[in-house]
């Protein structure tokens, strides 16, 4: 009898410690589910600008220098200014048509036209206006930004209007307390093609002294497809090109949310392993969006331009992971840790990947996946909480299908803004 109630007391606890065993990772799931908790900050059907009055969005919807509902949105960037406490949001508005677009970057404000954020042109609308000039200060068309550690936005101008080069490409970068330019330099002739797109730029400070002048910026250039390297001390830049960087023709269809086109999209996206691996060990990470391939090199090897005096002819010096996705990606991501954020464009799905791992789906942890409203995460960044350790991700869905498709219209929700805390 005794042994019988000794047996049953072992039951009894071991069903209790398997229930709190169960309740403990149950808490766990939940804490994991709400680590990215991503909430929605602004959304637009279409893309508004702040215009002086209303007579001069009139006429420039009339003249067709704006054409309402028909503009594609394709990156997002956070600032926080902690000398002010400012904080802005940039959008940009590519000039994928020779026209309707009437300006390309701007900054997210306070007002709403029909519920949709007003954009207001940055620095000024002086600097988007008739860019077919080439006026000193210009802005033509812009892809993606990058705001580095020493309050500096940069911007990656490709110098196209629809599919015509109107001026050559260049390099801006602004004071983000000022928003006066600091520096400019325009991309030498030699250094791209008649169908460069220059898209995706990052910049690495190697050292804060002397006003950061010790900075570098890559550029991805997906049509040629190629990279830019510039050196802000030298005030130089080089083309750096490697087979990694092609698209698979394999992967030139993508269907999203049941739309679906045709692109050969080279190097997309660029994105810099932490500073914590030292100058030496520091990775750039990178793929081509109509490919399934992950690729990186070293930066301290894109900094020797010795390397590319030949064209590719340096391939040991570019690393391609053993496995693949499954499909196409856009642009990817990394935190403080090392830890690289991607989308699966397809199954329009948001991930984490821990690059000291296999890369493997089975090492792909799924953060969002949100059909209806996450579709084609084209602006996706790790961004500093204000002047904290912590970081957000802020991820940018552009439903950018649509415009290929042409079922882009302002009469759906097309674009929102999400952040989650890390």
């Amino acid at each position: 009898m005794r042994d019988y109630q000794t047996m049953k007391l072992s039951c009894v606890s071991f069903l209790y410690g398997y229930l709190l065993i169960l309740a403990l990772l149950y808490q766990g799931f939940e804490c994991s589910k709400k680590k990215y908790n991503f909430e929605l900050i602004y959304q637009w059907k279409q893309i508004e600008y702040k215009f002086r009055n209303e007579a001069e969005r009139s006429e420039a919807i009339a003249n067709g220098s704006f054409n309402v509902g028909k503009i594609q949105t394709m990156d997002a960037q956070y600032t926080f200014d902690a000398s002010t406490n400012r904080e802005r949001i940039f959008i940009t508005t590519p000039k994928l048509t020779s026209s309707g677009v009437p300006a390309t970057f701007g900054t997210i404000t306070n007002e709403t036209r029909d519920g949709n954020p007003v954009i207001d042109p940055y620095p000024s609308w002086s600097w988007q206006l008739n860019p077919e000039n080439c006026r000193y200060h210009r802005i033509v068309s812009v892809f993606r930004v990058w705001a580095d550690e020493c309050n500096r936005l940069w911007i990656a101008d490709n110098g196209i209007v629809g599919d015509s080069f109107v001026c050559p490409p260049q390099l801006l970068a602004f004071d983000l307390r000022t928003d006066e330019l600091l520096y400019k330099y325009e991309v030498p002739y030699d250094q791209y093609l008649n169908v460069s797109w220059f898209i995706s730029p990052m910049a690495e400070i190697e050292s804060f002294k002397n006003r950061c002048e010790n900075t570098w910026v890559y550029v991805a250039d997906t049509n040629a497809p190629s990279m830019l390297v510039y050196s802000l001390k030298q005030n130089t830049s080089w083309r750096v090109q490697d087979r990694s960087f092609d698209p698979d023709p394999n992967y030139n269809v993508y269907t999203i949310g049941g739309d679906s086109f045709v692109f050969a999209d080279g190097i997309i996206t660029v994105a810099l392993s932490p500073p914590s691996h030292g100058l030496c060990k520091r990775k750039l990470h990178y793929h081509a969006m109509s490919n399934i391939n992950e690729s990186w090199v070293y930066v301290k090897d894109l900094k020797n331009r010795s390397n590319f005096a030949v064209p590719y002819g340096s391939p040991h010096l570019f690393h391609t992971y053993k496995d693949k996705r499954n499909q196409q990606s856009v642009t990817e991501a990394i935190d403080q840790y090392g830890n690289i954020y991607f989308s699966l464009l397809t199954d329009v799905e948001l991930l984490k990947w821990n690059p000291n791992t296999a890369y493997k789906r089975e090492n792909f942890e799924l953060i969002a996946n949100d059909k209806k409203t996450m579709q084609f995460p084209s602006g996706l960044k790790v961004v500093p909480y204000r002047n904290t350790d912590k970081e957000v991700l802020w991820m940018f869905s552009v439903a950018y299908q649509r415009y290929e498709a042409k079922t882009l219209n302002g009469t759906v929700v097309n674009f929102r803004l999400f952040r989650a805390f890390l």
